[in-house]
């Protein structure tokens, strides 16, 4: 059910995120809090995500980085012309997680209007996102650039 503001719910993108990329709801990605071109998502700390030390693998981080990115195009971007490729991403673990992460990435109104110029000028233009995880004693857990292109519908 979408919002009022005709936005997706929480609920909505994390059905969403779930349906188009299984993988997702296997480590229990959520997305918890959207806005227009906001959205906040959440990473449990659950044994199906660790690794043989007891901390987050790193995959899973990375799949709930640029996964997250995915999430604010959805909110920030036309996406029954657009969808957004993931073409590159480098990633940095800044220290092992314990617990729970969460990201919140937005836009400005400037930047998707960027964006959608540089679309309509090469379709085949890239788009860099910077996203961090949080982890709940404030501390930046991991951080990633991910370069994003988007393919045209129809």
């Amino acid at each position: 059910m979408a919002s009022s503001a005709g936005l997706p719910s929480p609920e909505d993108v994390t059905k969403l995120m779930h349906s188009t990329v299984p993988l997702l709801a296997s480590i229990g990605v959520e997305a918890v809090e959207v806005e227009r071109r906001r959205v906040r998502t959440r990473l449990p700390f659950d044994p199906v995500n660790g690794n043989h030390i007891g901390t987050v693998y790193a995959g899973v981080l990375y799949s709930f980085l640029e996964s997250t990115g995915g999430a604010l195009v959805l909110v920030s971007f036309d996406v029954s012309s657009w969808i957004p490729i993931i073409v590159e991403g480098t990633i940095r673990y800044l220290r092992p997680v314990t617990a729970a992460v969460e990201i919140d990435v937005s836009l400005t109104e400037q930047e998707c209007d960027a964006v959608h110029a540089q679309l309509d000028a090469d379709p085949k233009s890239r788009w860099i996102l910077h996203a961090a995880a949080v982890a709940e004693d404030g501390r930046v857990a991991c951080e990633a650039d991910l370069v994003y292109r988007f393919r045209s519908i129809g």
